[in-house]
């Protein structure tokens, strides 16, 4: 039998939304994506300017979303992360994160398999620990909705960590007529991928739906979890990763 999903998710690759498509058809899922967020770039050329040139006091960077390592991108203007930043040690929350961070700035992240903030902190805890390292200031490339549990983590961990605002997460202006063209009638589960997309999707949908408590709400990591349950609403199940396996996981 057929399972209707719809996904609240960032705006992603069509050929990647394709192949996303064609996995939940496989296993029996009918997916409807719907994009909330919409992004826009900011401080680039200071940003730009210290991955290309010499790292001589940070322990690392750390990257928590693909916007991050898009706008890192965009900040070297096609050249090269200075070698330096090469031998740091860098992290990454998910494998998506990780593969941009490798084919668009050529650097490689440990970490990945953490599925949000909090497990990667405790992953680069233990992994400092492991070599040695006790004390340290990483840079956060981030946005402008930051949560603050990575900083706090670490904090608590013995390291700094300096966060740079280099995009800014805003609500997709067309939100409204994606929910009343493209959400389906038949839908079962909803799938959210961050409390952002919780925050400008729920009053549409309280709008369009006159009891959105029928529906099986989703959450990607425990952040988005609260984000749903401080709206006054059940989480049906939620995903230890942001990755397909663990969303089929929790849909089987």
């Amino acid at each position: 039998m057929m399972k209707n999903l719809v996904v609240f998710k960032s705006a992603v690759e069509e050929s990647f939304q394709q192949e996303m498509l064609e996995k939940f058809s496989e296993h029996h899922i009918s997916a409807t994506f719907i994009s909330p967020l919409i992004f826009s770039f900011k401080n680039l050329q200071s940003w730009g300017r210290i991955l290309k040139e010499s790292n001589t006091k940070f322990t690392g960077i750390i990257f928590t979303s693909p916007r991050a390592v898009e706008a890192s991108a965009e900040a070297i203007e096609g050249e090269s992360v200075h070698p330096s930043w090469q031998e740091a040690c860098n992290y990454c929350v998910g494998p998506s994160t990780s593969i941009l961070l490798a084919s668009k700035i050529n650097l490689h992240c440990h970490g990945e398999e953490s599925g949000n903030a909090e497990a990667l902190s405790a992953f680069i805890l233990q992994d400092l620990h492991k070599k040695g390292i006790a004390n340290g200031t990483f840079l956060f490339p981030c946005g402008n909705l930051k949560l603050g549990i990575l900083e706090r983590k670490l904090q608590e961990g013995g390291f700094a960590v300096n966060p740079i605002e280099i995009y800014e997460t805003i609500c997709n202006p067309t939100l409204g007529e994606e929910i009343e063209n493209n959400f389906p009638e038949n839908a079962e589960f909803l799938l959210f991928y961050s409390p952002s997309c919780v925050k400008f999707t729920l009053p549409l949908l309280r709008e369009k739906c006159n009891a959105v408590e029928k529906f099986k709400f989703l959450a990607i990591g425990p952040s988005t979890k609260k984000a749903i349950e401080e709206e006054g609403l059940e989480v049906f199940k939620a995903c230890e990763k942001p990755t397909f396996e663990s969303v089929l996981e929790v849909l089987s």
